[in-house]
C-alpha cells in the first residue's frame, strides 16, 4: 500500500509487526491496557484510532521515532476529522495557532504556495541546526 493511503489501523499494524520482538496482537494489548478485540478492530479500520494516551503508549513501547509518532497524530486525526491531539492546544488556543491558521487559510487562497511552505520549512530547519 502507497504511504500516504495507509489509514491508522494499517500503519500500527505494520509498526507491529516490523518490531524486531515479533509482537502479537496480545502483547500490544496488554501493554495498553486494552482489549485484544478492540485492537483488532483498531488495526481492521473497524474502530476509531486511539486516544493520545494510548498512542504515546504505543510509541514509547515500540520505540518509535519521532516522525512516526507526528505521522499516528495524523493519521487518528484524518479518521476522526479533528486537529490532531498532539498540537490541538497550540493550534486552536494559542498566538501561534491563530498564526498558523492564519497562513493555512490564504494557503487555500492560492496566496501561499507549496515552495513557499518548502522555503519556510528548510528556513526553520537550518535556523534549528545552528548552535543556540
Amino acid at each position: 500500500m502507497r504511504e500516504e493511503n495507509m489509514r491508522f489501523g494499517q500503519f500500527i499494524r505494520a509498526k507491529r509487526l516490523a518490531d524486531r520482538r515479533e509482537l502479537t496482537q496480545k502483547d500490544v494489548a496488554d501493554r495498553l491496557g486494552i482489549s485484544l478485540t478492540l485492537l483488532s478492530d483498531i488495526e481492521k479500520n473497524r474502530r476509531k484510532p486511539f486516544d493520545s494516551e494510548k498512542i504515546e503508549a504505543f510509541c514509547a513501547f515500540l520505540e518509535l521515532s519521532d516522525a512516526d509518532r507526528s505521522r499516528m497524530y495524523d493519521l487518528a486525526a484524518r479518521e476522526t476529522g479533528e486537529v490532531p491531539s498532539d498540537i490541538d492546544d497550540t493550534f486552536m488556543y494559542s498566538d501561534i495557532g491563530d498564526m498558523a491558521r492564519h497562513a493555512l487559510r490564504l494557503s487555500n487562497a492560492g496566496v501561499i504556495g507549496e515552495e513557499d511552505w518548502r522555503a519556510f520549512i528548510r528556513q526553520i530547519e537550518e535556523k534549528r541546526g545552528k548552535p543556540d
